[in-house]
């Protein structure tokens, strides 16, 4: 595959996916909350991007999350913005990053931490045969990358 860009990968992600989401405050090896998920991946604005939007649950209160995920673009740099209502409270995180030959997405974003320096935010889309997983990791000023999220879903549905 010459160019690994959202249109070319979107027929192994867009669809319904259920599963599990793990949450880590402090890093594995055991999650502090798992939860159902649901997820559905749909192509928008002509299919140059894909949404990502899914639910969860943290000690009984509803969540929610999306992101928009695109590339395609001369520099092969895959873009996103990411929103959840645990994770970002009212702001976006812009990321930047990569989709690899094997379809995984990776991309690396930043958020505020005061009176601190900012901390950095990983999410990387693996998907299987017929399975997908969300990971995403904290990311301390000194680079030390910790697990914090696991979601693990099956099931895609056209």
């Amino acid at each position: 595959m010459d160019k690994v860009n959202i249109t070319n990968i979107s027929d192994r992600l867009v669809g319904h996916w259920t599963g599990t989401k793990e949450l880590y405050f402090t890093g594995p090896p055991n999650p502090d909350n798992v939860s159902d998920s649901q997820l559905t991946i749909s192509p928008v604005a002509l299919g140059k991007f894909l949404s990502f939007s899914y639910t969860w649950e943290f000690k009984g209160t509803s969540h929610e999350g999306f992101m928009l995920v695109g590339n395609g673009n001369a520099e092969r740099i895959t873009t996103a913005a990411w929103v959840d209502s645990f994770h970002m409270s009212d702001k976006i995180m812009y990321c930047e990053g990569t989709v690899d030959g094997q379809r995984r997405i990776n991309v690396l974003g930043s958020y505020e931490a005061p009176p601190g320096p900012d901390w950095s935010w990983r999410i990387k889309v693996i998907p299987g045969k017929d399975s997908l997983q969300i990971i995403m990791f904290n990311i301390s000023p000194d680079g030390e990358e910790v697990l914090a999220v696991r979601a693990s879903y099956a099931g895609a549905e056209d």
